[in-house]
């Protein structure tokens, strides 16, 4: 037991942690997700009590029995001036009764009596609990609490207090029980005490004395009842016994309840175990060779600074493909490793849950991921709370509708993400409140929507009451690129030829621009032109067709002749629906009538995909990962480089596809394997395709309908639902996608092109 205590963690751990995201969620409380040793989650939040707004409070169900998941009692406790910005679960419980094991109390007030183990292959075999003393200070310590009976001359302390009797105890039960009768079974003696009044409160410092009113004997299984001025005294086991047996009716009996005077009038404590960091060391309170510390599973702990002004809430998940848990002792070395004081372990397992407010509402979130599908209902938390009341805007959030180069003229429009005071309270958002300016008077707007008014590199400044967010804006007169493709380039009287003009700027990105801003026109009196670029022959002779954006004007030579046959031209351009390939360029084997022929020749008109040789696309065939590496590369303008910022043990130099698979390495497309492997020949499954997708073009948000053969424990759950709420996949009748098939090529194609038209 003193070995497992005293050994410090190893040199080097904390170099095994890296952050994935940390943020304030109050102006006391940061959140903070940890990886360690690349394979666990661990989620914190910092709470410092020495900020004015701060507080540390316990929460738990009402009544006590009824137990609630952790997210469920935070956003009960939460209101305004109390707002709860994060919690985790507390306290061990009975998941028969749903009562709590152990001690916890409010100010003086004891709401559970608790029990202590006799066995250090328990969790809590030493009275140690957290909470938060009168000076406001956290602590994390052992206590003494004394229940004490003084009868005939003797004192004797009890071992319990408003909890059901085990064997070899001498339980109190007060009017302050859950039940209005004590349950105890015929195996001991009761012995009923009623005082001159009624007892109102259980607390630390309470002195109650009466006189036994009634003697239940030993066999008989008569239901006690606890008095409303008065207390049970359930006795069992042969010390017990033997202590009370010659107690009469009349006799006078006092009881007495105290705790540490380092705990009395503290705000409230629980007690919880094992200890798992003393003085910045691991010291575990249990029997760490017995299987519940071994378990790699999941984990919550509570830790303090050492000047007890900083507050710890620490979860390590657990769940297949995810998150691969911890022992006891893995545990405590990360929580020393993070520089704590103290910590002690808190109920675990399903039971492990966190929640965070995020910005823009008040409603407190789940954010780790629980062990179950579902939180687990739990008897009690610690909760994270800001008294700030919500002031004035302090900080906005907006995000852009369209992100280029603006042409003059064109407006654009903002969403307000979030509108927070000074604490991180979010404040009500009114769209009419946003003011947009610029730096050099490029832009200007009201609301939601700004328009570019002269050219120039400038600044947007979006204002909402004193809170301000800015980013870059480039204003142009014209397009850097304005490219214009048709349908045929010539045609015979009455015939019809479609143009379209794509406009970019220098690095061939789209700008932004109004629909109406973009003008056709025809030189020559050779037919007409429609707002939307369908040039109309009249007459036969030599012309132009004009499209016009800014102050740019591309013009595209049209001839109309009596005998011309049409000469289709490729268009690269997105689809509407309407257009249709080059048929004399077709695949082999994918006819019009193919289902995915709209996807396939559009992405071979982009130079996306290519044929074999053999003039056959092989629609059915399965994609290799070298194959999609290609794909991709050509899909993002990925220029082929040999510097490799990943190194693939599978893919020397000498690889066909080197350059390629280096490509969207380097741009953190497509990763390799654990081993160090890239597998280039290997199958890629519906579900890597689902993930790299969705990092490629940045998707987000879940769909709310579930594919039944994807389990929130696999490693594409999220993935995968992200592309079905942008409708990229449906999965099949039977509401299935298969995640585990290889995808073939036509498969890859359709999904490759709702992602670029999205």
């Amino acid at each position: 037991m003193s070995a497992a205590m005293l050994i410090s963690v190893p040199l080097g751990a904390s170099a095994n942690t890296k952050t994935v995201t940390s943020y304030p969620v109050s102006s006391g409380v940061k959140y903070t997700q940890n990886t360690y040793s690349g394979s666990s989650y661990i989620n914190h939040l910092a709470v410092d009590l020495g900020d004015p707004y701060t507080k540390i409070k316990m929460g738990v169900p009402s009544p006590l029995a009824k137990t609630a998941p952790t997210l469920t009692l935070a956003n009960r406790d939460s209101k305004e001036g109390n707002r709860v910005v994060g919690a985790v679960n507390a306290s061990f419980f009975d998941m028969k009764t749903g009562m709590p094991m152990y001690l916890l109390s409010q100010g003086n007030e004891i709401v559970n009596g608790g029990v202590i183990s006799s066995s250090n292959s328990y969790y809590v075999s030493h009275p140690i609990a957290f909470g938060v003393t009168k000076d406001g200070k956290a602590e994390i310590d052992n206590f003494n609490l004394g229940i004490q009976v003084d009868v005939n001359g003797n004192t004797y302390q009890m071992t319990g207090l408003n909890r059901e009797r085990q064997a070899d105890e001498t339980i109190i039960f007060t009017p302050q029980h859950v039940k209005n009768t004590t349950g105890s079974n015929e195996f001991g003696i009761e012995l009923v005490v009623e005082t001159d009044s009624a007892i109102k409160s259980t607390h630390y410092g309470q002195k109650t004395q009466g006189k036994v009113v009634q003697v239940r004997g030993y066999g008989e299984k008569a239901p006690i009842k606890i008095p409303s001025n008065g207390f049970v005294i359930s006795v069992h086991g042969k010390k017990g016994l033997e202590r009370f047996k010659s107690v009469n009716v009349g006799d006078a009996v006092s009881l007495n309840l105290s705790i540490d005077d380092k705990w009395k009038d503290s705000e409230f404590m629980m007690a919880s175990g094992p200890m798992l960091v003393k003085d910045g060391k691991r010291h575990i309170t249990m029997d760490t060779n017995n299987w519940r510390a071994t378990a790699r599973t999941a984990r919550t702990a509570i830790a303090i600074s050492k000047d007890k002004k900083q507050v710890h809430l620490v979860t390590v998940d657990s769940r297949s493909g995810y998150s691969n848990g911890m022992t006891l002792t893995q545990f405590a070395n990360y929580l020393v490793s993070q520089g704590y004081d103290r910590a002690l372990n808190f109920d675990g397992g399903g039971s492990t849950t966190m929640g965070i407010r995020n910005y823009g509402s008040n409603q407190v979130v789940l954010a780790n991921r629980t062990s179950n599908a579902s939180q687990r209902n739990i008897s009690a938390i610690v909760e994270a709370v800001s008294t700030a009341p919500t002031g004035e805007p302090a900080i906005v959030s907006v995000s852009r509708s369209n992100i280029g180069d603006m042409l003059v003229g064109a407006t654009a429009d903002f969403k307000i993400n979030h509108v927070l005071d000074a604490h991180y309270n979010p404040i009500t958002t009114i769209a009419s409140q946003a003011k947009t300016t610029s730096t050099k008077g490029t832009v200007e707007g009201t609301g939601l929507t700004y328009k570019a008014v002269k050219a120039g590199d400038d600044r947007i400044i979006v204002n909402y009451g004193a809170a301000k967010q800015s980013f870059p804006v480039k204003v142009v007169a014209e397009p850097a690129k304005l490219t214009v493709k048709s349908s045929a380039t010539s045609v015979k009287p009455g015939g019809k030829i479609n143009f379209t003009a794509t406009p970019a700027d220098a690095a061939g990105k789209p700008i932004i621009y109004n629909a109406n801003q973009l003008t056709w026109s025809v030189t020559g009196e050779i037919g007409s032109v429609t707002a939307n670029g369908i040039f109309t022959a009249s007459k036969a002779g030599k012309g132009q067709v004009n499209a016009t954006l800014g102050t740019k004007t591309i013009a595209v030579p049209v001839e109309v002749k009596s005998n011309a046959t049409t000469n289709p031209t490729p268009n690269p351009t997105p689809p509407s629906g309407n257009e249709k390939p080059d048929v004399t360029k077709l695949f082999k084997d994918v006819p019009l009538s193919y289902a995915y022929a709209t996807e396939i020749y559009y992405l071979r008109d982009q130079s996306v995909i290519n044929g074999d040789i053999d003039g056959k696309f092989n629609p059915g065939d399965t994609l290799s990962r070298e194959h999609a590496a290609v794909i991709l590369s050509r899909a993002f303008n990925l220029e082929p480089t040999e510097n490799a910022k990943h190194s693939f043990s599978d893919v020397p130099k000498s690889h066909r596809y080197y350059n390629e698979i280096n490509a969207i390495a380097n741009a953190n497309i497509v990763g390799g394997h654990a081993n160090g492997t890239f597998d280039p020949k290997g199958e890629l499954t519906r579900s890597q395709m689902a993930m790299i997708l969705v990092k490629a073009y940045k998707l987000e948000g879940e769909s709310a309908k579930k594919f039944n053969d994807v389990s929130p424990q696999h490693g594409a759950y999220k993935q995968i639902h992200i592309l079905a709420n942008h409708g990229i996949t449906t999965g099949n009748e039977k509401g299935k996608f298969m995640p585990g098939l290889p995808v073939n090529r036509a498969q890859f194609s359709a999904f490759l092109y709702r992602s670029m038209n999205l």
